[in-house]
């Protein structure tokens, strides 16, 4: 992917992750520990430096989200943001053994800046507190352009639907998590995992979420 929407730019990374780029340029979510450099490489495509980014928002803790944020951190002055829930898991060193047959991945260990709550602003940026995949995923409503950056709330892998509930903590807290997602509008939805749905997407959340 590229710039899928103007100023919203993905780069090619094995979990999606966004960069916003206007008065301000903001990155969501780090991708696994080696797409720092891709991420980093990206900007200079776009020909802005790593200095230019302001916040690094994380929408939760899993290693495919979080794994790069330590090394885009090292290059950056950016403040990180998430979710209190989320700001001790981000703040500590893990290993995460991951599925059978897995690579083992570790992550560093990086102190939150902002802690975000359920309706805060940041940024522009609305918060939308959307647990059950972990128990403090966020969302990020960008009324501006009208689009929600998901996270794992939601994945578009080959259909609409929710994350696979092997990897949720809550699977009826995430599935409750879509249901709250339906009743805010938006035209554009992009999600951690999954194709970008451009024009009608709060209308195939809320049919995703009334058939849940």
């Amino acid at each position: 992917m590229a710039e899928i929407l103007k100023g919203v730019h993905a780069p090619d990374t094995y979990s999606n992750t966004f960069f916003l780029a206007d008065q301000r340029l903001i990155l969501v979510d780090t991708g696994t520990a080696d797409a720092g450099p891709a991420i980093l490489d990206y900007l200079r495509k776009i020909r802005m430096k790593p200095s230019d980014i302001g916040t690094i928002f994380i929408t939760h803790s899993h290693p495919d989200h979080v794994g790069g944020l330590a090394a885009i951190k090292r290059e950056t002055r950016a403040k990180v943001a998430a979710h209190r829930i989320e700001a001790d898991f981000i703040s500590k060193k893990k290993t995460y053994a991951g599925p059978p047959g897995a690579a083992v991945q570790r992550h560093p260990g990086t102190p939150v800046d902002v802690l975000l709550e359920d309706g805060s602003v940041q940024d522009g940026l609305r918060v939308i507190f959307t647990p059950g995949h972990t128990t403090g995923s966020i969302s990020l409503l960008d009324e501006a352009r009208s689009l929600l950056i998901a996270g794992d709330a939601i994945n578009n892998e080959g259909s609409l639907r929710p994350m696979d509930d092997r990897y949720n903590v809550d699977p009826k807290q995430h599935r409750e998590s879509i249901k709250k997602l339906g009743a805010f509008a938006f035209e554009n939805l992009v999600m951690g995992h999954g194709t970008p749905i451009l024009g009608g997407a709060s209308k195939r959340v809320r049919d995703l979420a009334a058939r849940l």
